[in-house]
């Protein structure tokens, strides 16, 4: 396990290179779910420190995205966008 522990990156695009470069040069392991299925999955089995999410998936499945709030209050989940 890493220092800081894991972050999970919620998104159908490829990470941003920034996102890796600031987060595991922080200590932290990044590990990456494809859609909010897999990331509950993810989260049923594993601890995560937080949550980074493409920020059109939060509007794709909001009612996916509310269990997730309910079932983890306490994580801190980040929208990010797309640049274009």
């Amino acid at each position: 396990m890493s220092a800081n522990g894991r972050i999970l990156y919620v998104g159908e695009t490829v990470r941003p290179p920034a996102l890796d470069l600031v987060l595991e040069g922080q200590g932290y392991q990044i590990v990456t779910a494809s859609d909010v299925n897999a990331a509950l999955r993810m989260l049923r089995i594993r601890d995560f420190e937080a949550m980074v999410v493409e920020a059109r998936l939060l509007d794709e499945d909001r009612e996916q995205w509310r269990r997730v709030n309910a079932s983890y209050p306490e994580m801190p989940v980040l929208g990010i966008a797309e640049r274009r």
